[in-house]
Order: structure tokens, then C-alpha cells, then sequence
């Protein structure tokens, strides 16, 4: 479980979260939904201790090993498909499992930066899901995705997370419907 208590945050005079509490339960995946530029991100890298608030704490009951698939997929560009996986999960069977779910296996000898923005996507997700962990960070995870990829790759999400303690940004219904079990509205 995380205790978010009381977090305010301001950039350059401008409120972007005021006075926001909220517990994250164990082994489920709460959503933080709301319009664009409302905070969402700002409060998960607080959660997720990449951001200090102004004011508040952030309560964690034991020590996750947390994996990010952030707004950007921060990929190593100059890297192969497989090398960027490699990177940070170096079972290569595990590695290409993911691959082969995300659809890019056939794609593994390419260069990050040759791929298409949906092939991007579904290759930091495919690093994410690989990296494992307690806690998964998901920051608009379905974004670039469309028809039957965004469709696979949600329910490879969905599978890998069940059970496990998640924080997903969205603004977007149907990751919020299919991929949490709570929803708030930030």
C-alpha cells in the first residue's frame, strides 16, 4: 500500500496539485483519469519519487521494485529492438517473449530509431513488461496504439499487472475501464 498525504505542487507560480491525498491498494491498479495538463503525471512522478512535492508526503509500507513506461518512451535509439530490452532485463528468453507478444520479434535486429511511434511504444511497454516488478508506473501506456495492436498489447498489460500494485495515467476510457480495478479523478 501507498499513502499519498496532502501533496501540493507548484511550477513557476502555477498550482498544478493542491492538497491531493489517495491510497494506492496492494496488487491492484488505481488510474489517475482527468483532462489533460490536470496533473497526472506530475502526482505519479511524485509517487513514484522523481518529483518532490511542496508540500506533503508519500507513504510506501515496504520498498517496490517499480517499473516506468513513462509519457515518452525513452528509448535507446542508437540500440537494437532486442539491446534496448537487454539493457535492462537481461533474459533473453524473457526479452523476446515480450517481443514476440508486442508483435516486434520480427523486428528484434532493427534500430530503435528506425521504428515506427506505435512500434516505439509497444517496444517501451515490451521493456517495461520485461524489466518486471512490484509496482508498474504507466503513464499513458496505449497512446499511439490503435485496432487490434492496442487491443493485444492492453491485454498483455492487463495480464502482467493483475495482482500487482499499478498507477496508470489516462484520460483515455477505455485503458481506464479495461486496465484498473479503481479510478480517480485527479
Amino acid at each position: 500500500m501507498i499513502e499519498v498525504k496532502n501533496i501540493s505542487k507548484s511550477f513557476d507560480g502555477k498550482t498544478v496539485l493542491e492538497g491531493v491525498s489517495l491510497v494506492i491498494e496492494k496488487g491492484k491498479c488505481t488510474a489517475l483519469t482527468g483532462a489533460s495538463g490536470k496533473g497526472k503525471t506530475t502526482l505519479m512522478r511524485i509517487i513514484a519519487g522523481l518529483t518532490e512535492p511542496d508540500t506533503g508526503e508519500v507513504i510506501y509500507r515496504e520498498k517496490p521494485r517499480c517499473s516506468f513506461v513513462f509519457q515518452e518512451n525513452r528509448l535507446l535509439e542508437h540500440k537494437t529492438v532486442l539491446q534496448n530490452i537487454l539493457t535492462v532485463a537481461p533474459d533473453r528468453e524473457r526479452a523476446e517473449y515480450f517481443l514476440e507478444r508486442t508483435g516486434l520479434l520480427p523486428d528484434k535486429d532493427k534500430r530503435a530509431a528506425d521504428l515506427s511511434g506505435g512500434m516505439k511504444r509497444r517496444l517501451a511497454i515490451a521493456r517495461a513488461l520485461a524489466y518486471g516488478g512490484d509496482l508498474y508506473f504507466l503513464d499513458e501506456p496505449l497512446r499511439e496504439l490503435d485496432g487490434e495492436t492496442l487491443k493485444s498489447v492492453a491485454e498483455l498489460i492487463k495480464e502482467e499487472i493483475t495482482g500487482k500494485t499499478a498507477v496508470l495515467i489516462t484520460h483515455d476510457e477505455f485503458s481506464a475501464e479495461f486496465l484498473s480495478d479503481i479510478k480517480v479523478k485527479v
